[in-house]
């Protein structure tokens, strides 16, 4: 599934293709996006003759804001899922099989977004509305924020007797994590993945902030990390798996120290850790 740098990505692809125009045609498969999730209750429609402006972030979230024709503040709200991407063509280039949503700009180009296991989420409203209430409004600190430290993130989770690889992934801890940087993250912080997170000390979660934002932005300056699905707008994978420490390499030396790399399973997610420099600790980490 895409995470935080995936979605970073895809919209600073959005922002170097300068869309700032007006949408003239709106177009929608009739293919339902995640299980529960009706077409009609996307409001798709409210996009038509609206204005193009920025494209944020938030978490694993994008938010693209648009003016509608009475000047409305609008937001699109995407989340890829598991294999939904954005590209940019042409009205005669082919459409993508499995191509759900596409955008026709007045300056003829189309936004399109795909997505062939469609677990993606599509839905227009209110901009403030957008940013304010669930599910936006409900995620925790961005780990890239210039506040972002150990204390901000103990604060989160310091009380919390769930293993920490856990409290990583929980969105309303810190938003964007998923399991391939939670993992690395833990590895290059030097923390065992499955100690309960109240037993971390304010040092070890200032390595973890730190280890956090460094392996998001060395994700993000390599286009993000393909595994299978993900694609920028422009249609490229990115480069980071390759630059993977741990995740997906149990087997393997670590990179570190040699030894060799252990996986696991934990709540249905398997995780790789090196049993020398991220031992289980029996008291507090410090």
């Amino acid at each position: 599934m895409p995470e935080l740098p995936e979605v970073e990505s895809v919209r600073r692809g959005l922002v170097e293709a300068k869309l700032h125009g007006r949408i003239v045609e709106v177009w929608r498969s009739n293919a339902t996006l995640r299980v529960g999730t009706s077409r009609a209750a996307e409001h798709l429609e409210r996009l038509e003759g609206a204005r193009a402006g920025e494209v944020h972030r938030r978490g694993k979230y994008l938010l693209w804001h648009f003016d509608d024709r009475k000047r409305h503040a609008l937001g699109l709200l995407v989340h890829l899922g598991m294999s939904g991407r954005f590209g940019l063509a042409l009205p005669e280039q082919p459409r993508a099989a499995h191509t759900h949503l596409v955008l026709g700009f007045d300056d003829g180009r189309e936004v399109r977004f795909v997505d062939p296991r469609r677990f993606g989420a599509l839905g227009v409203g209110p901009l403030e509305q957008m940013q304010t209430q669930p599910p936006i409004g409900a995620l925790g600190p961005e780990p890239l924020d210039a506040g972002f430290d150990g204390a901000q993130l103990a604060a989160q989770a310091r009380q919390s007797h769930r293993p920490l690889r856990e409290v990583l992934l929980d969105q309303q801890v810190v938003a964007g994590i998923g399991n391939i940087y939670a993992v690395e993250a833990c590895h290059r912080a030097g923390i065992h993945p499955l100690v309960g997170a109240y037993r971390l000390q304010p040092s070890a979660w200032d390595r973890l902030a730190e280890a956090l934002r460094f392996v998001l932005e060395h994700a993000i300056d390599n286009g993000g990390t393909t595994l299978r699905d993900f694609r920028d707008v422009s249609g490229h994978a990115g480069r980071n798996q390759d630059e993977l420490r741990v995740y997906g390499r149990a087997g393997k030396p670590c990179p570190g120290c040699g030894t060799t790399l252990v996986g696991f399973v934990n709540a249905g997610r398997s995780g790789v850790l090196c049993p020398r420099d991220q031992p289980r600790p029996r008291g507090h980490v410090r």
